[in-house]
């Protein structure tokens, strides 16, 4: 049997019988109505007919169908614009900003891309509705160093990361893989000032483009590991480390770090220390690492982090 649209649910739905002004109260009303502002023009039957397909990029899976469905019946019975009623004067001034964003963007394609094609490359990454955009990232990486601070000022910019703006907060994620293929070393400190930003949930992708960039970010993480006083930074640069710790520099100055007290007190840095320290297979600090275990007030749970590492170093 063909499934059937949202759009001709929407128009089957029985007439309202409860009272519309004591159901719209709800958090997720003010969500639904935002996006389908800022992405769908006001307009409720495109969002419907985008969210036909769940796996299209820019659908919030957070955001129910069936409230979308009843906000566009009442809405319709209503015969007024809902945002106008519900939103605050902050919420509709969030939709105002990224829907000029997008007027910005759409700008781009207006000018003859012979004449400079980097900003239309930058839009075509933004806009793209593919999970996994790969042409537009190789259009991009194919560049080099040319689009690195444009990159940056995605990576950068707070409101890149909200569903409400163009890409849906999936553009500083593609936009963080392309930095880390280009390699330029340019771009090591400002991703990895991205660790300690509240609104980054890129984490994994943030230490997977650093790793991408080779000895550059490596020498920088191995200067911040080793910085005092200690903070959260040598938290993230050892987090980072993790991904290059088959290195035997890197698992040197990891196993040094665990031998200073005020490191031993801070529970996630020493046990991501302990992690790097997998490069020590075959070097002379092997054995110091497994004397390191046996101490009797060496932390417990950096014992059995230990004993993992030489279970694998057996296998």
């Amino acid at each position: 049997m063909k499934k059937k649209s949202f759009l001709s649910i929407f128009e089957e739905m029985a007439p309202l019988e409860k009272n519309d002004e004591e159901l719209l109260s709800e958090e997720m009303d003010h969500l639904i109505l935002m996006h389908r502002d800022a992405h769908f023009g006001g307009d409720f039957r495109v969002m419907i007919d985008y969210y036909q397909d769940e796996d299209r990029v820019g659908v919030q899976l957070d955001l129910d169908p069936e409230r979308i469905l009843y906000l566009a019946q009442v809405e319709e019975k209503l015969e007024t614009n809902l945002a106008a009623t519900l939103l605050s004067a902050g919420e509709a001034e969030v939709v105002a900003r990224s829907r000029r964003a997008y007027e910005r963007l759409k700008e781009i394609y207006e000018v003859e891309e012979e004449k400079n094609p980097i900003p239309r490359l930058l839009a075509d990454l933004i806009f793209a509705e593919n999970p996994e955009p790969v042409e537009e990232m190789e259009a991009i990486i194919s560049q080099g160093t040319r689009l690195v601070p444009e990159l940056l000022a995605i990576v950068c910019s707070e409101e890149s990361y909200s569903p409400l703006f163009p890409g849906y907060g999936l553009a500083p994620l593609l936009a963080i893989e392309c930095l880390g293929k280009i390699g330029d070393p340019q771009a090591v400190r400002p991703l990895f000032e991205l660790l300690a930003k509240d609104y980054v949930r890129e984490e994994e992708t943030i230490i997977s483009a650093l790793h991408g960039m080779g000895d550059p970010a490596k020498d920088f993480l191995l200067q911040v590991v080793r910085s005092r006083p200690l903070t959260t930074d040598n938290t993230s640069a050892a987090y980072a480390l993790t991904l290059f710790a088959e290195r035997s520099d890197v698992a040197l100055t990891c196993f040094d770090q665990l031998h200073q007290s005020d490191v031993l007190q801070k529970p996630m840095l020493r046990t991501y220390l302990v992690l790097c320290c997998y490069g020590l297979k075959g070097t002379e600090r092997q054995d110091e690492l497994i004397k390191l275990a046996d101490l009797p007030d060496f932390p417990e749970d950096l014992t059995s982090e230990i004993e993992a590492i030489l279970h694998d170093w057996m296998s």
